[in-house]
């Protein structure tokens, strides 16, 4: 699994052009069809609001409420820069309000407006490791998650799962899931080695004990069709390769590299000479990062 020490604003940055263009948009227009004329969703893991910026066009609502999680504060606070500037090439307006009085953990409230839409994003910041019931699934018409679910651990999700049963089972919609496969073409020798590190130095604990990684896509499979869930899958790889994706590419190298390093500081020539032949055929191979969306439905 492909992670940052510290999943920061420039890592979110960094992924969320890959996401938009590996995204299975079927399952997000089959999520559409699923929640009411006037729908609230809840976005786990929501970061910079990558996830909502993505789904909100898809919906066809004209009137929409979100509710963005997330455990950072410091990256909520970087969500209204970023809306306000979406809002603009869409050419809608944007308000920022004080968060409704008696919503615990609002940190502020963003309404979207145009001609023929208003949405209400309300952002709180929640340790959702604890209490799941705290979540509040109860309250929203839909659950999402943008690059979250491989970083929860199996007993989470357990009780993940019992809060939607208990909420009347709602859409779930799981995308960017890693599921393990990494591989460039043409290989190098020393792909395997770095890659078994980096996997290794990955598996640390987020907050929600034990990661389940490269595991999340069966094991969430297997938990939602056990709650009664129908599930509908596909793959959503990224693929980088040529002048567009360099940079992305090159960071994806270096955060690799330094994973590798971490948990294994005696490799690290290896590990460094096998960084520098990759940054420099970056422009000659393709970079495949293996990841999975999942729609869950009654």
């Amino acid at each position: 699994m492909i992670q940052p020490q510290i999943i920061d604003s420039d890592w979110q940055a960094l992924r969320e052009p890959l996401d938009d263009k590996a995204r299975a948009i079927e399952l997000a227009w089959e999520f559409a069809r699923m929640v009411p004329s006037r729908p609230h969703v809840l976005d786990l893991g929501a970061g910079l609001g990558a996830n909502v910026r993505h789904l909100l066009p898809r919906l066809g609502r004209m009137i929409q409420d979100w509710t963005l999680m997330d455990t950072d504060a410091t990256v909520l606070g970087g969500v209204a820069e970023r809306m306000q500037r979406w809002a603009h090439e869409l050419g809608w307006g944007m308000a920022r309000n004080p968060p409704e009085a008696g919503t615990p953990g609002a940190v502020g409230e963003l309404i979207l407006f145009g001609d023929d839409m208003r949405s209400r994003l309300t952002l709180i910041q929640q340790d959702m490791s604890s209490d799941l019931h705290d979540l509040g699934i109860q309250r929203h018409d839909g659950v999402t998650g943008n690059a979250f679910f491989d970083r929860v651990s199996a007993e989470w999700l357990d009780h993940f799962v019992v809060e939607l049963a208990a909420s009347g089972l709602p859409p779930v919609l799981a995308t960017g899931v890693q599921d393990g496969r990494l591989l460039w073409r043409p290989e190098d020798p020393d792909d395997g080695m770095v890659v078994e590190l980096a996997t290794a130095a990955a598996q640390r604990d987020y907050g929600f004990g034990p990661p389940l990684g490269d595991q999340a896509s069966p094991v969430l499979v297997e938990r939602l069709e056990a709650a009664g869930y129908r599930l509908d899958g596909a793959r959503s790889d990224w693929r980088l390769s040529g002048l567009r994706a360099r940079q992305a590419h090159l960071d994806l190298v270096d955060i690799l590299a330094a994973q590798a390093e971490a948990r294994d500081p005696a490799m690290a020539d290896r590990i460094g000479a096998w960084r520098e032949r990759r940054r420099a055929a970056v422009m000659r191979v393709e970079l495949i990062v293996g990841h999975a969306d999942i729609l869950a439905r009654r």
